[in-house]
Order: C-alpha cells, then structure tokens, then sequence
C-alpha cells in the first residue's frame, strides 16, 4: 500500500507548481515569514512594506509577486552591505561601522 499524502501537503511538495497560480491568505503570508498575528496584520496593511494582496475580499497574495518582493528586498540588504564594508577600503574595523562618539575627549 502506498500512501499519497494530504491535498495541502501535495499542492506544497508538487515541482511543477506554477507560483503565479499560487494564492496565500493572510495567515500562510505571516506563516512564511514568522510573523506573530498582530505585527503579520500591521504589515500586511503597510503597502511600502509588502505587496498589495491581488484579491481583495478575501486577501490573497501570488506566489510569485511575493518572491519577487523577496528578491528585491534582498537585493537592497545586499547593496546596503556593500556600501558599509566597501572593497575599495584596506582594512575595516568594527569601530568603522559604530557611531562615532559626539565628544572628543582632551589630551592632558
């Protein structure tokens, strides 16, 4: 006997799954990102923060609007990083990458 697994886990494990027919409720989006119920709902809501649901009544995501959303914000991460640690620099210290302090103090 072989057993084929449930409906949810099928649509998850199938390779040929297109993303762009794949639609997410509020709760899968915060589920895929670990969002806790109130900050996945303040987040959702924030548009310069996610995607807008395609579906409004009732809110569904695409699949792939929201990968994409991921590449770019990686993308961002990504050039923020090389724009702290440069390669054109000799050496970085992490004292580079701190706030400078507003004070200096006077030599005795």
């Amino acid at each position: 006997m072989s057993e084929e697994p449930a409906d949810e886990m099928r649509d998850d494990i199938s390779p040929m799954r297109d993303p762009r027919h794949v639609f997410l409720t509020a709760r899968d989006v915060m589920h895929r990102y670990g969002w806790g119920k109130t900050k996945g709902y303040q987040n959702l809501k924030d548009r310069e923060l996610v995607p807008a649901p395609v579906m409004i009544h009732p809110d569904r995501w695409r699949l792939d609007q929201l990968l994409a959303w991921e590449e770019r914000r990686m993308a961002m991460a990504e050039a923020a990083l090389q724009s702290l640690v440069a390669p054109d620099r000799e050496q970085v210290t992490i004292t580079d990458l701190l706030p400078q302090p507003k004070r200096r103090r006077r030599s005795a």
